[in-house]
């Protein structure tokens, strides 16, 4: 099952939460429009998506 991981920000206390929330908001739904589920693991300033489906290929820079 392939993952994406999100982490929050720097910041400390309420603010980090809310920066890993909004985070994790916009990244699932991207997710949601390609892949019928979507599984979100919070922990200590992170958060894990498992998403079923072929992970997203990465871009890779051509050379010049």
């Amino acid at each position: 099952m392939p993952v994406v991981t999100v982490r929050a920000s720097s910041k400390q206390g309420p603010a980090q939460l809310d920066t890993l929330v909004r985070k994790v908001t916009q990244k699932t739904s991207g997710l949601l429009e390609e892949n019928d589920r979507v599984l979100v693991v919070y922990s200590e300033g992170r958060a894990n998506l498992y998403y079923e489906g072929a992970p997203r290929p990465r871009a890779v820079p051509r050379p010049d």
